[in-house]
């Protein structure tokens, strides 16, 4: 008999109810199905886990700087604790003699692969393996993929990197963490992807805080012509500075030309072909449901991941490639007609692209050298279920059909013009923008697209062309320091090692030096804000001070470095490539730790802990400061004089960041807040207020509802 892994119970019963369609038929045994050539069994993720350093050495319990560098001779495995009981039964039958065959069903990718692994370390067996990898959970894909089961061999790069990569993240987590906490006298989480991708934000905030705005001012005029008015705006000598900074010059153009007649010295117009965008990997389709949506990565990405194993309305969504393998080319037109299935708006754009003869297909669009693990995401056959889908699922899989269906038609023609207008001596510059050729943007949206400051619809001109000043007028304004990261904009830097890049094509090339993947990449942001590190202000990502703290002391630069940790990452890939042995990454990452410790011994951290205390406002029972700590913003007095004011971080299942605690705490009252939960599962919102040093919750006037503290008498407690 055969025996069929799978990572978790959802994914093992679709296997089996694809299964059934070529008459095996199992029974149910709660933890595993029994049929008559194959028993199936799952994880529940990850069932094993590395040791922690007191599993190898007692000595290694106590966070002493003393005991460090960790370095353990070789890594070992535990039972995770809550899945233990499930662990037992896939052991068992592992090292049943039932058994002549292994196939490992877990999710195809890096993490799958080292599950399967792992317990296959543990049970000690030697037994064939063949690997099920599917891009799709729908059952024609399951039985095809069966039908192709690849060699278990071919994948141990695969897993050297997996081990590479789950080794190498607990030597760096450890040591640094534990390094930094006793050296700081803070609790600290320091992590070998976490922590650059904090000094990006941490940077960005520095550039914010010390930004000193200066004022200039912009000289804009009215004009008429024949078919229409504009405006332009004064460029000075030269034709490139539009910013005076005296405000006399600035008041004196005004005079010049204020009632005055004028030409059209120039128009100047350029045509831009812009190709469909590429096919969505995880983090594109990430990024765009951030800035369209506020969607957070990590929600985006479990809705994905609902569209694929639930729904089956779309491809795996963990993937790094935006192209379709030479294999897709078949299932295309099948695909297009199951999402004009969806909706009559969805049918009114995939139908012209039906009535070709051929899909028009290129190189964008199907490229196997850029296809590794897993073709980008699109939908499946089964993408008509998706009209049922409603909210936040219903969005995501729009964006997923919309991208897929929008590639195949053609590109899209802009044209930008720019006027420059004489007045005597004084030039004035107007920018347009018009769409000649709409294309794909009949399809989807484009960022870019949204008309810019400056920029306006121009009516029709030509050079020599007489026009009227009809109003002028001078702006004050001022610099604006460069904006704050949103997850959209944190995910695209994080993709390119630190880097902010526009183009797509040299996205692609910089991916393999990026920072984490695609599938880990949203589950680093929320630990950043789960330390205490990162709080979200509405879409915006804002540096604590304990996070702007813990990249100043930092001692090895090299750890807060992302074009470091994207090399690692490269590395990583190159192990997976079979360019480099494990031995030698592994090799590498441990150099680094011994050096990392040695630095972190001999830094000098005075008053970093203080500096990393966040004063969120004053208590309303004593006066003194209200701090920041691990589970509540409490008292700075507690300890000396007992004032037990608090505001638990965890309220009623929602988390409460610092800037809700100081506007509570300075006005006595938040704004209303979303994603709270009762007692019985049910999401409410409500405002939380002060009320005799008590914090209470206060229900909207149209709920009718009266105020009420979060147990029934006071909202301090935790739920």
């Amino acid at each position: 008999m055969t025996l069929v892994i799978a990572e978790k119970p959802s994914v093992g019963r679709d296997i089996a109810r694809a299964l059934r369609r070529r008459g095996e038929a199992y029974g149910d045994h709660g933890s595993f199905l029994v049929g008559r050539e194959t028993v199936i069994t799952w994880a529940v993720g990850h069932l094993l886990e590395l040791c922690e350093p007191e599993d190898y050495d007692p000595s290694w319990r106590r966070w002493r700087l003393e005991g460090l560098p960790i370095i353990p001779p070789e890594f070992r495995l535990r039972p995770v604790k809550r899945t233990r009981a499930q662990l037992d039964v896939v052991l068992a039958l592992m090292r049943s003699p039932v058994f002549k065959e292994l196939v490992n069903a877990c999710d195809a990718g890096r993490e799958g692969e080292l599950i399967f692994r792992h317990l296959v370390q543990v049970a000690g067996v030697d037994l064939p393996v063949k690997r099920l990898w599917v891009s799709a959970m729908t059952d024609e894909a399951i039985l095809e993929g069966f039908d192709d089961l690849r060699d278990g061999r071919d994948f141990e790069r695969l897993e050297a990197a997996a081990r590479c990569r789950s080794e190498s993240d607990w030597l760096v987590g450890i040591n640094a963490t534990r390094g930094m906490t006793r050296r700081c006298g803070v609790l600290l989480s320091v992590g070998r992807v976490q922590t650059p991708t904090l000094a990006i934000l941490a940077e960005r905030e520095k550039a914010i805080r010390e930004f000193r705005p200066e004022k200039y001012f912009v000289v804009e005029a009215s004009f008429a012509a024949d078919r229409g008015g504009y405006r332009g705006t004064w460029v000075g000598p030269g034709g490139d500075e539009d910013r005076v900074k005296d405000p006399d010059e600035a008041r004196a153009v005004a005079d010049r030309v204020a009632g005055g007649e004028g030409c059209v010295l120039s128009v100047t117009s350029r045509s831009r072909t812009h190709h469909p965008p590429l096919l969505y990997d995880l983090t594109q389709l990430q990024r765009d449901m951030n800035r369209r949506y506020g969607l957070s990565a990590s929600r985006t990405l479990r809705l994905a991941q609902d569209l694929y194993e639930k729904h089956k309305v779309i491809t795996y969504p963990r993937t790094d490639s935006r192209f379709l393998a030479g294999r897709n080319i078949p299932l295309l037109r099948s695909t297009l007609k199951a999402v004009a299935g969806v909706s009559p708006e969805l049918a009114a754009v995939a139908g012209p692209v039906l009535e070709a003869d051929r899909l028009p297909i290129s190189g964008r669009l199907v490229n196997d050298a850029r296809v590794t693990d897993h073709h980008a995401i699109i939908p499946t056959l089964r993408a008509e279920a998706a009209s049922r889908l409603k909210g936040d699922h219903r969005k995501v899989f729009e964006a997923v059909a919309r991208r897929f269906v929008g590639a195949f038609y053609p590109p899209a023609v802009i044209v930008n013009t720019t006027v420059v207008t004489a007045v005597g001596e004084d030039l004035f510059r107007s920018r347009g923008r018009t769409v000649r050729e709409k294309g794909w943007l009949a399809v989807e949206e484009a960022p870019w697209l949204e008309r810019q400051e400056g920029e306006q619809a121009l009516p029709e001109l030509h050079e020599g062309a007489a026009v009227a000043v009809e109003g002028v007028e001078v702006l004050e304004k001022e610099t604006r320091p460069p904006p704050r990261y949103t997850e959209a904009t944190l995910l695209q830097t994080m993709d390119t090692a630190g880097r902010l890049v526009d183009d797509e094509e040299l996205q692609e090339a910089m991916k393999d030096r990026g920072l984490g993947t695609p599938a880990t990449r949203a589950a680093i942001i929320e630990r950043l804000i789960e330390v205490g590190y990162v709080e979200r202000d509405r879409r915006s990502l804002v540096v604590t001070p304990k996070g702007a703290e813990l990249v100043a002391v930092i001692p090895t630069r090299d750890l807060v470095s992302p074009a470091l940790t994207g090399l690692w990452e490269s590395k990583l890939r190159a192990v997976e490539r079979g360019e480099l042995s494990r031995e030698a990454f592994m090799s590498e990452i441990k150099g680094f730790v011994e050096r990392l410790v040695g630095d972190i011994k001999i830094l000098d951290v005075e008053g970093a802990s203080e500096r990393m205390r966040r004063v969120v406002g004053t208590c309303p029972r004593c006066g003194a400061d209200v701090v920041e700590g691990k589970r509540a913003f409490s008292c700075s007095r507690w300890k000396t004089d007992g004032c037990s004011f608090y505001i638990w971080k965890t309220v009623a299942g929602r988390r409460v960041t610092a800037a809700e605690a100081s506007a509570l705490l300075e006005r006595g009252r938040t704004r209303l807040l979303r994603g709270f939960r009762s007692k019985k599962g049910r999401r409410f919102a409500a405002y939380l207020v002060l009320e005799d040093g008590e914090v209470r919750f206060a229900f909207p006037e149209s709920k009718g509802r009266r105020r009420e503290g979060l147990e029934g008498g006071g909202a301090s407690g935790e739920h």
